[in-house]
């Protein structure tokens, strides 16, 4: 019996980590034929079963386990932890049992964020949610969040003394708030090229990949684009309206505000820079470049950055 953990690094792994506990798995066996044949095999002090971590498993090395892994009796345990499945092992996975945990994003983290808590006997307000999910998840929900950062800073917060204040969260957390999406945005909206390509500064000292920002770019563009389309079909949205943007509340709010001065051309020729950028980038030309051509065409339309 062959199970695939997949999705959110964090929640797959303790997923798989209660499932070993059930079937009498203790560790995690090297990705390579011996080992595993090893391990398929009973001995005399327990029966067969494996763990596998297939994180850094390359294509060559998955071709060799891969026989082994077919033939695994259904009696046999073999747990593995692949949060992002290549093609080939994704396609292997469609004919066995696949368990995935997708990360959760938006009101689903800051439910998270309230559920963690709560196995901690924490509780934790509903601002102190909203702060720590914003911590982990800039450009208003375009990367994924660390959950794993996010469960040590839980753990952190359950041995202060109640009540739990956003004030002394502040000073206590060691997670530092992201140069966000919308702060660059804004920046290039207001046609401020001198704050934008601090912003971008910030981001390369930061250690961001440019490519991450090309596409989180793209995606607060788009979400621009989405809530400029619901305003022009419910001019005064509440609330419930809101989940139509698929994006954080706040994040959605935010797009509102900014979409009511917008115009549809301008939302388009914005997305088209953006992809063309991510298409040189990914084609050779130098990601950075790539990316601060695309900042300065938004800043100024009257600059070609073809």
């Amino acid at each position: 019996m062959v199970v695939a953990f997949t999705g959110d690094p964090f929640l797959a792994r303790e997923a798989l980590l209660e499932e070993a506990q059930l079937r009498g798995l203790a560790r995690f066996t090297e990705p390579i034929p011996e080992a595993l044949a090893q391990a398929l095999s009973p001995g005399l002090f327990g029966g067969a079963g494996a763990m596998l971590d297939l994180r850094e498993v390359g294509e060559g090395e998955w071709k060799v386990l891969k026989p082994l892994l077919e033939r695994v009796p259904e009696e046999v345990p073999v747990l593995l932890l692949d949060p992002k499945p290549t093609p080939a092992r994704a396609a292997f996975y469609r004919a066995r049992e696949r368990r995935d945990f997708p990360t959760p994003k938006g009101k689903d983290l800051v439910r998270h964020l309230e559920n963690r808590a709560k196995r901690l006997g924490l509780r934790l307000p509903a601002g102190v949610a909203q702060y720590l999910a914003g911590l982990v998840q800039p450009f208003g929900g375009a990367l994924e969040p660390d959950l794993e950062a996010l469960e040590r800073e839980l753990e952190k917060l359950a041995l202060l003394e109640p009540p739990l204040t956003l004030e002394k969260v502040e000073k206590v957390v060691a997670l530092r708030p992201p140069v966000t999406g919308f702060q660059l945005v804004g920046a290039v909206l207001e046609g401020n090229a001198k704050e934008a390509f601090r912003r971008l500064r910030a981001l390369k000292e930061e250690g961001e990949e440019p490519l991450r920002v090309l596409g989180a770019l793209a995606w607060q563009y788009a979400l621009l684009a989405r809530a400029w389309m619901l305003l022009k079909e419910v001019p005064r949205p509440k609330e419930e309206d809101l989940t139509r943007l698929e994006a954080h509340p706040f994040a959605a709010r935010k797009a509102l505000e900014k979409a009511k001065g917008l115009g549809l051309e301008e939302l388009k020729r914005a997305l088209d820079l953006l992809m063309a950028a991510e298409e040189r980038a990914k084609g050779g030309k130098d990601p950075w470049l790539a990316l601060e051509e695309a900042v300065l065409g938004l800043v100024d339309p009257r600059v070609s950055t073809g």
